[in-house]
């Protein structure tokens, strides 16, 4: 009676079911198991707590930095002692008030500046240079005038006729 007992029992087969080895045949559901040690990230070597700190930081100057220059805005270049209150260190902005040019060029041109009042008299010449060519300002036009200060004489450098 055992021998029938053992021969019921179906032996199990030694061919091989599969040319595939055991190592190769992986389920998708199966995930390799993570490693107990910490893999250091890639580019600059900045775990990613260290990226948003970072990244914190610099918002927050940029911020500053903004914040300084809209606070500077407001504030005037121009200082009013050191340039005499005109529109840079050789320029006055103005009216007309007279004009006395020749043919050569060569004349003087009184303005009245617009924002101290102040009426300045500068010598042209050869050398002065007109935004529009061969039209001379004339009493009464709005100009920005460059000058040169030589021993105490103003000479226009570079009339803007507005």
């Amino acid at each position: 009676m055992a021998r029938t007992k053992r021969a019921r029992k179906k032996r199990k087969s030694t061919r091989r079911r599969t040319t595939r080895r055991a190592s190769a045949r992986r389920t998708r559901a199966r995930r390799p198991r993570r490693t107990a040690r910490r893999t250091r990230a890639k580019g600059l070597g900045l775990t990613r707590k260290k990226q948003k700190k970072v990244l914190t930081v610099v918002a927050i100057v940029v911020g500053i930095l903004i914040l300084v220059a809209l606070l500077q805005q407001g504030r005037h270049y121009v200082q009013v002692t050191y340039y005499g209150g005109e529109v840079a260190r050789n320029a006055v902005s103005g009216r007309v008030t007279s004009a006395a040019i020749g043919a050569a060029g060569r004349g003087t041109i009184h303005v009245q500046s617009y924002n101290t009042g102040k009426i300045y008299t500068f010598y042209t010449g050869v050398r002065t240079d007109y935004n529009i060519r061969g039209r001379y300002p004339v009493a009464g036009d709005s100009v920005k005038v460059y000058y040169i200060n030589d021993r105490g004489y103003l000479k226009a450098t570079y009339i803007r006729i507005r």
